[in-house]
């Protein structure tokens, strides 16, 4: 296998076992170096992947189950599984850390912390109770609510991009210090293909709609993370994911109606 195609056999693994519980153990190989920098160009392709299932999920359940409150908590505990909570695991932990910590140092050690704090919990109530409602409403326009579904998976993933470039690591190991060198033209290919998919699946003006939010949201949360503990950190991130995917389906609940 040549150089290039054992790169790209490599980004492909690194991209779906980190953001999915996808069994692509046998995408692995041992002879060639993995780089969750390098492998940031697989971004959009592996959330439009994920953003498809689970809107496959959500349109079957809605022509199967015909209360829309039903289908909407079995998409979402069909998301977690699909993805093993990791972003919602994130933003508890930022809850907690920013929520019960005294200084910047306090707060990274509860961020580290397995257990789940009060603020975690509250947090994840009110965001996954959003989530829950915005799925039940777009449950009565199933069709229409299966792109919705799909940018939320890409965009709210590609806005993690944005601290990696503006801000700095609150830690020097961990996960994501290691993103803090990306390759540019991974980046590039990442943004492209991300804008592409967006103003294919929705209308122009939802699409520039969405990207704005999802753009605010992380810039938002980016400069909130500053302030509490100088940087960002694999929780962060996580947060920015969740908080993004929740903003485009509580937005999507207007826009629906209108286009």
């Amino acid at each position: 296998m040549s150089l290039f195609f054992r790169k790209i056999h490599a980004d492909l693994y690194c991209g779906l076992s980190f953001f999915s519980r996808l069994p692509v153990q046998w995408l692995y190989r041992s002879d060639f170096p993995f780089s969750f920098g390098r492998a940031i160009w697989t971004w959009p392709f592996v959330s439009f992947l994920l953003g498809s299932l689970i809107s496959i999920f959500f349109f079957t359940a809605s022509h199967y189950f015909p209360s829309p409150w039903i289908v909407a908590f079995l998409t979402l505990g069909f998301q977690l599984l699909l993805t093993g909570g990791l972003h919602e695991d994130g933003l508890a932990d930022m809850a907690d850390g920013f929520g019960g910590g005294k200084d910047q140092k306090h707060k990274l050690s509860i961020m580290r912390d397995s257990r789940l704090g009060s603020y975690g919990i509250l947090i994840l109530i009110i965001i996954l109770g959003l989530q829950v409602s915005s799925l039940a409403f777009l449950a009565q326009y199933s069709y229409k609510a299966i792109p919705i579904i799909i940018i939320a998976a890409i965009l709210s993933r590609m806005s993690i991009l944005f601290p990696l470039y503006i801000s700095k690591p609150a830690r020097d190991d961990g996960l994501a210090s290691t993103l803090k060198n990306m390759p540019l033209p991974a980046t590039i290919i990442a943004a492209i293909v991300t804008l592409i998919l967006t103003f294919l699946l929705a209308p122009l003006l939802c699409a520039i709609a969405y990207i704005l939010l999802a753009t605010l949201i992380s810039m938002g949360i980016m400069l909130f993370s500053y302030r509490h503990i100088q940087g960002y950190t694999g929780d962060i991130l996580g947060a920015i994911q969740v908080f993004v995917t929740t903003g485009i389906l509580v937005t999507s609940t207007v826009f629906i109606t209108l286009f």
